[in-house]
């Protein structure tokens, strides 16, 4: 008897170091054919200093003139009409310099921008604010070429406001908004300057993969989780229409032939505040435009001045409105790439911590709706699994219930096996189900359990609140559960095999059930790295 409990025991444990081998294999090939690594190109600070100066023009500087404020609706073209509100520097000499605010992801209302507008149009700039449509704009679905055009209606209105100078008339964008000015820049030539702030640069994915690496780093997350979400940018989205995800960055950057100001907040993890300064002043380079100005202020994505994204009411950088004034004044005022009495890149002292992948091929899981789906299947396949254990045990109890003391004798005799098991291999048989429903609890608390631990990195990286001590932990104890979990498939591999001529009906249905989706869990677990030491 012990030789066979040894016996047994020796299976289930090489079984076990096969399967693990396996999948740790799989979860190799399951990795994108790039990694995030540190950025070590630094961008050369000449200056800590943010103020913006030309070197021979007379300028007006903040707070010169009191401001008048007037709301505008704007037709898009196609029947709509959205709300917009002028801010105008109240008898300043014409024709003025103007503006057009272009808004990101987190915006889209004629208030927006208030505070900056309104600083712009009291040094003598024009500004105009229209609002962004909505519709039809979701996580999933972004048309930027779209918005590109209702924008261009704005600057149109704006250009032809009373006292605004056509020929300095240029665009503010921040964050996403800077993507839709791009397409905005390729299509005019009337752009007399663009200032560009919080801006992506790289194509959707590239960037979200190096912004996924900084928030979880920062979170205090283990390098695995870090690789793991930087994973999921190099999937196909078609399935999930995420066309946007590989906007094409590099085609527009080309159009930037006008003065160009480019903004970044130090404490902003999300977008590449070097490598993509570095890339801006690159490709305008190539296109013969010299007159690129970097400026780093101490402050967020929103340029507001603190490190939570989320936390309201906090001021504006120190310097910001002043420095986009006095640049839009200078450039509009003639000012060349040689004509500014201060250095082309200066402020805060950036720090980039991950460099923005420059391809994002996947590995042998290349769609999000496979992974999708493989996230489902598991899950699913134990609760019918279940469903039918507790039909068929209901269905034998009642069997039982109704036929009697002869009726149970002549069901036991119809289960007998045809190889004429023992009564210790009957109750070893029968315990088969039991530990199925094992192994499908087990599947469903560690699925529970690695969702949950990576909502709790994401909530942890977007609030700014990291945890790298809980977050270590967490990650070994579910290293732990998927070496029970192999552990657990193994023995019950290894009893299915020993007894599989006995296994028939609907015992067979659900030991394939529970099978299958224990598959596809240690899939879902190898995709994560859970194999990986």
């Amino acid at each position: 008897m012990k030789r066979i409990s040894a016996r047994r025991v020796a299976s289930v444990i090489a079984t076990a170091m096969a399967m693990t081998l396996v999948f740790a294999t799989l979860g190799w090939a399951m990795m994108p054919q790039w990694n995030t690594r540190p950025y070590t190109k630094h961008i050369v600070i000449a200056s800590a200093d943010t103020t913006i100066t030309p070197a021979h023009a007379n300028i007006p500087h903040e707070g010169r003139y009191r401001t008048r404020e007037t709301r505008l609706s704007i037709k898009t073209g196609d029947g709509v009409t959205l709300p917009a509100v002028l801010r105008e520097p109240v008898d300043a000499p014409g024709p003025r310099p103007a503006c057009l605010f272009i808004h990101g992801s987190g915006t889209s209302g004629a208030e927006d921008f208030g505070d900056i507008a309104n600083a712009m149009a009291s040094a003598g700039i024009v500004t105009l604010v229209p609002a962004k449509r909505n519709d039809n704009y979701t996580v999933l679905h972004r048309d930027y070429p779209r918005f590109a055009r209702e924008y261009g209606r704005s600057l149109d209105v704006l250009r032809g406001i009373s006292g605004v100078d056509p020929a300095k008339t240029g665009i503010y964008a921040e964050s996403e908004g800077t993507w839709i000015a791009t397409i905005l820049t390729s299509k005019r030539q009337d752009i007399a300057f663009a200032i560009l702030t919080s801006a992506p640069v790289f194509n959707g994915r590239e960037q979200m993969a190096m912004a996924v690496s900084a928030y979880t780093h920062e979170a205090g997350a283990p390098k695995p989780v870090v690789k793991d979400l930087a994973k999921l940018m190099s999937l196909d989205y078609a399935p999930f229409d995420l066309a946007y995800a590989d906007f094409d960055a590099d085609r527009y950057l080309k159009s930037l032939t006008m003065p160009v100001l480019v903004n970044y907040g130090t404490y902003d993890t999300a977008m590449p505040i070097e490598q993509g300064a570095q890339r801006i002043i690159a490709t305008a380079n190539k296109s013969g435009n010299e007159n690129v100005t970097v400026r780093y202020f101490a402050g967020n994505h929103q340029m507001r001045a603190g490190e939570g994204l989320f936390t309201p009411n906090l001021p504006l950088a120190e310097g910001y409105t002043q420095a986009l004034e006095n640049w839009v004044n200078g450039v509009t005022a003639g000012t060349k790439a040689d004509g500014w009495a201060t250095p082309q890149v200066a402020g805060a002292t950036p720090h980039q911590r991950f460099a923005a992948p420059q391809r994002t091929r996947s590995g042998i899981v290349g769609s999000l709706g496979v992974l999708a789906g493989l996230m489902v299947a598991g899950p699913v396949l134990i609760v019918m699994a279940a469903i039918l254990g507790i039909g068929l045990t209901v269905f034998s109890w009642l069997q039982t219930l109704l036929a009697g003391r002869r009726s149970v004798a002549t069901v036991r005799a119809m289960h007998a096996t045809p190889s004429g098991l023992g009564a210790a291999q009957q109750r070893t048989l029968h315990g088969i189900a039991g530990l199925s429903a094992g192994i499908g609890t087990a599947v469903m608390v560690i699925t529970v359990l690695l969702y949950g631990y990576m909502s709790a990195v994401g909530v942890s990286a977007v609030l700014v609140m990291p945890q790298p001590r809980l977050f270590s932990l967490g990650w070994r104890a579910l290293q732990v559960l998927t070496v029970l979990l192999v552990v657990l498939f193994a023995w019950e591999l290894e009893r299915m095999w020993r007894y599989r001529a006995s296994i028939i009906g609907v015992r067979r249905v659900i030991c394939v059930m529970v099978t299958l989706a224990a598959l596809v869990t240690l899939t879902i677990l190898s995709f994560w790295g859970l194999f990986s030491l």
